[in-house]
Formats: C-alpha cells, structure tokens, sequence
C-alpha cells in the first residue's frame, strides 16, 4: 500500500521540489505505518490481556463463587445428618444416670422424598453453569476493556507523530515565509501568520501529550501498574477489513455469547427451583431404630412365659405431611412460578437487546470499512499531494498562505481520521467478539 501511494504521489507532484517530494514522501510512509512508537521491548497486546485477566477482581470473585456452588453441589447429594440419643428414663436421683430404671438408645435418619435432592442438585448445577458463563462474559469484557485501552494509547502517540509532522512543515513554512517576506513578495501579516499556525500546532501538541498521558494511565490501571509507569505497546499493523457472515455471526451469537448462556443457565435453574416447590406437597420421612436396656426388673413391660425381658428393640417410620400448604408451600410454588416467568423474560430480553447489538455492530463495521478504504485509496494521498504542491507553489509566489495553510490542516486532520477509523474498526470488531463469545 505504502509503494503504491509513493508512486501516484510522485506521479502527481512532478512540480514539487526535490526537497519538499522527501517531506512529503516521509509523511506519506508516517501515515501508513498506522501506529508504530519507537520503543524496545512493547508489551504483547495478547500478554496485556492475559496479565489483566489475571488480576481482575470480578474474575477472582467469579471463579470463587463458582467454587462455591460446586460445593453445594455435591453437598445436595449427601445424606441428612442422622442424630443419636441416649435417654436415661426414671431415675430415682436428680442427674444420676446410674440410678435410672431404663436406657434407651434411639439413631434417627432423616430422608426427603426421592426426587427431591436430585432436582435441588439439578437447579444448583445450573446456577453454577449460569455464573461460569458469567465468568466468561467477564474474561471477554476485560479484554476488550485492554484492546480499547492499547488501541487509544496506540492512537494517542500516534497523533503526537502526526502534529510532531505538522509542526516540522510549519517550520519549513515559516522559513519559506521569512525569505519571502525579506524579499518584499508577501506582506508583514503572512509572516506573522505563519508563525501563529506553528505555535498554534504546539498547543495541539501540548494537548495530545496530555492525552497519550491519560490513555497510559487508563492502560496501567488496568494492567496492576503504577498510573505514571512507563508503558511500551506494540505498533498496531494497518487493518484490512473483511466481510462477516451474518447468519453465521447469528448462529454463534445464539450458541455462544456469555450473556445468553447465562440467562438460560438461571431460566433452567428456576424452572428446577419451581418443580423443587411443587415438590414440597410431598411428605418427607424419618427413620428410627432404637434399643431399651431394663436395669430394674420390674421396669420392663414385655413378659413372656411369665420372663421379664430386660432388653428390647425399637424401629419406627415418621412421615410429615405438609397439612398447612395452603399458607406455606403454596406461596413457595407461587413465588417460585413467578421467579421462572422473570428468569424467562429475561432470557427474551437479552436475546432481543443481542441481536439489536449485533445488528448495530455490523453496520458500524461495514461504515468503518468504507471510510477506511477511502481514506487509503483517495483523502490520505490527495490530501499529501495538495500539501505538497501548495508548499512547492506557496514558495514561488503561485497561492497565498490562507491557501497553503488549509492544505496543511486538511493533510493532518485526514491523517489524524484516517487512523481514528483504523482504531475504532479495531475496537468494534473486539466488541463483535464479546457479542459471539469470541476473542477476536
């Protein structure tokens, strides 16, 4: 891209000074290398994200609570604690065990009806897979919080080189000015113009650094730095648009995006939440088995064959009936039923507000493309060549600075857009990826 862009250039500005065609021909080459900062050792946009992740307190607390319902997962299945007595009945001393006519020993078992801990295992698991989701929305959002953040540092020092470019011509104006004005071929207000444009490009410049310096803040913070560390990134390579599929975009987004999947995560853990209420109608049980030791023999009920029987055995089946459903279990299905109709409102919600987004996005990418295209192929190179044959024929005498200066500002501010769609491309198609549930 860059040669063919020198070519036409060179094709196009015969009239330009040897001088003036290598201003511009380094111009040209500054613009398409995109992003490109002189430093050492940049940092990875892939590791930024992978060192971002890795510190991010919403994922900590994501992966914890995912830890959490795998727990409780497995402790639905468990049994109910069984509890054991020993009661010591007609004791003739207060708090003498020794002296009680009979000792009982009794294990109660608990158990709820079948079904019942497999459909709470069911409904845990599912809000288990709800917040894994949710971890994953999470992974992707920090990504694109990182992609934003280097893409906008990147676009910072990319505008510095741009007005640093600037502020070079206006120097060479202001030299082409001088001589001119010296000679007695432009007037005193000229000269003085040109100098108001070359401290005017210095303020700009003034402004861009502050802004590259709280785009590296933004950048740090969120990499666990110190806010005025020092930050090398990677230059950002120029973008060649591409066409999506939306019906495939479509497809994943369905399958794919966190939000979705956790949404009909919590709709199925409701729905098992509402099938656990109504099961609460049905009666839980209690299992005792027991054992009485007579120590007196006259304390023992059971003679057989005129023999006391000093030993006897215990076994019983308890049954809860929920006779008062009516103001109990009923309000827990009730609200249970309610609870699955918001967690279903909700799944619809976020399908509607996805495939809005998606549409959104895709056209955002195709208008970026387009301008991308034509800042490459049309505003970028003819904006140089007005600016160069402004500045071969403002030293001649052939236009005016008002001229010579808006070719000038038109020369930046494409270059200045043309990297700003680069940008932006680049950010919409990360938010693409949050959409799907790909990191692209």
């Amino acid at each position: 891209m860059n040669t063919k862009i020198e070519k036409k250039f060179f094709q196009q500005s015969s009239l330009a000074s040897a001088s003036f065609f290598i201003l511009g021909t380094a111009s040209v080459s500054l613009i398409f290398s995109c992003i490109n900062p002189a430093f050492a050792t940049p940092i990875p946009l892939r590791e930024a994200i992978e060192q971002a992740q890795k510190i991010n307190p919403d994922i900590r607390s994501l992966e914890n609570q995912i830890d959490s319902l795998e727990a409780k997962t497995r402790q639905t299945l468990a049994p109910s604690t069984p509890s054991l007595s020993i009661t010591y009945s007609d004791m003739t001393r207060a708090l003498v065990p020794g002296s009680a006519a009979s000792t009982v020993l009794q294990l109660n078992q608990p158990v709820a009806f079948p079904g019942k801990a497999w459909m709470n295992h069911s409904a845990i698991q599912e809000q288990s897979g709800a917040v894994r989701s949710q971890l994953r929305s999470s992974q992707l959002q920090v990504s694109t919080s990182i992609k934003t953040a280097y893409y906008q540092l990147a676009l910072a020092r990319k505008n510095i080189e741009i007005s640093l470019t600037q502020k070079t011509s206006y120097e060479r104006i202001l030299e082409v000015a001088k001589r001119r004005y010296e000679s007695g071929s432009i007037t005193q207000v000229d000269y003085l113009n040109a100098e108001v444009s070359l401290y005017s490009t210095q303020n700009d410049l003034n402004d861009l650094m502050i802004a590259e310096k709280s785009s590296q803040s933004q950048l740090n913070v969120l990499l666990g730095h110190a806010a005025e560390q020092p930050l090398e990134i990677e230059p950002i390579p120029q973008v060649t648009p591409s066409s999506f599929s939306r019906p495939e975009l479509e497809s994943k987004m369905a399958s794919n995006r966190p939000e979705i999947r956790a949404a009909t995560h919590t709709a199925q853990a409701a729905d098992q939440s509402r099938k656990l209420a109504w099961m609460s109608l049905l009666p839980d049980f209690q299992f005792q088995v027991g054992t009485t030791f007579y120590n007196l023999p006259g304390a023992t009920p059971v003679n057989i064959n005129d023999q006391q029987i000093n030993h006897t055995y215990l076994a019983q089946i308890q049954m809860t009936i929920p006779l008062w459903f009516l103001v109990n279990e009923r309000e827990s299905i009730v609200a249970a039923s309610h609870d699955h109709a918001a967690a279903e409102a909700n799944l619809t919600s976020v399908q509607f507000q996805s495939r809005i987004s998606l549409e959104t996005n895709l056209q955002t990418l195709d208008g970026l493309a387009k301008k991308i295209e034509n800042y490459e192929n049309r505003l970028v190179p003819l904006a140089e060549q007005s600016f160069s044959l402004a500045l071969a024929n403002y030293s001649i005498g052939k236009v005016d600075f008002a001229s010579l200066s808006l070719a000038a500002i038109n020369r930046r501010n494409s270059q200045r857009d043309y990297c700003a769609a680069v940008i932006n491309y680049l950010i919409t198609r990360a938010t693409l990826g949050q959409l799907i549930g790909e990191d692209l």
